[in-house]
């Protein structure tokens, strides 16, 4: 089943009072020059502790092997198109800290892709927690931190199987993380919508690298 067979069926502007998951904010604000102004803003109502969410930078090694980065791709209505992202979820109340950090990000990864706590045949190391960083400043509140975790498999381990929640349809892919860049513009070829802050950690990637794409 193809996440990208799933399609929006309406579209419509909600009613004051009508959103669950997310409200409305008017913001007034002083600029550097005195001058008083106003702001509108979306912010989630989910939000346990200081941190809304955790995305999972998961880099999955072989000995046979260059090292793979684990990415997802599920349907996002609000853009209709399904995403090439990494694993990321909200954090749920009792996970706050970097500790409830970590254990928000290996839930999240094992439910959506199966790779996480309970891996046979191998190692999982969570190497950095980030601090807390925002989302998209323009238009929101939302934020969230970063896990990078290194999965250190045997050749021969099994693939794991997700654990998805009902109403997830989550397909998960593995990319030599070398040509993270050129898979995500074959993605975007194939119909698929890219995740901004992916699409920058591969510009990063490919403006470090010798061999990239772009030449400085």
């Amino acid at each position: 089943m193809s996440s990208q067979s799933a399609k929006v069926l309406k579209n419509r502007a909600m009613e004051h009072g009508e959103a669950k998951w997310i409200q409305l904010r008017a913001i007034e604000w002083r600029d550097p020059s005195g001058k008083e102004r106003k702001w509108e803003a979306a912010d989630r109502t989910t939000r346990n502790g200081d941190v809304d969410a955790v995305a999972i930078c998961a880099i999955i090694t072989r000995p046979s092997s260059e090292p793979h980065i684990l990415l997802i791709s599920q349907f996002r209505p609000p853009v209709a198109a399904s995403v090439i992202e990494m694993p990321a979820g909200l954090i749920d109340a009792g996970e706050e800290g970097d500790d409830g950090t970590r254990r928000a990000a290996l839930r999240e990864l094992e439910e959506e892709t199966g790779y996480g706590t309970t891996n046979e045949g191998g190692q999982v190391d969570v190497l950095e927690t980030s601090a807390i960083m925002v989302n998209d400043p323009g238009l929101s509140g939302a934020n969230m931190k970063l896990c990078v975790v290194r999965i250190n498999l045997a050749d021969d381990a099994a693939e794991p199987v997700a654990k998805p929640e009902e109403g997830e349809f989550i397909e998960k892919h593995l990319v030599p993380l070398k040509q993270l860049y050129r898979t995500l513009k074959d993605f975007e070829k194939k119909g698929y919508a890219v995740d901004a802050r992916l699409a920058h950690l591969a510009v990063g990637l490919e403006l470090a690298s010798p061999q990239g794409m772009f030449k400085i």
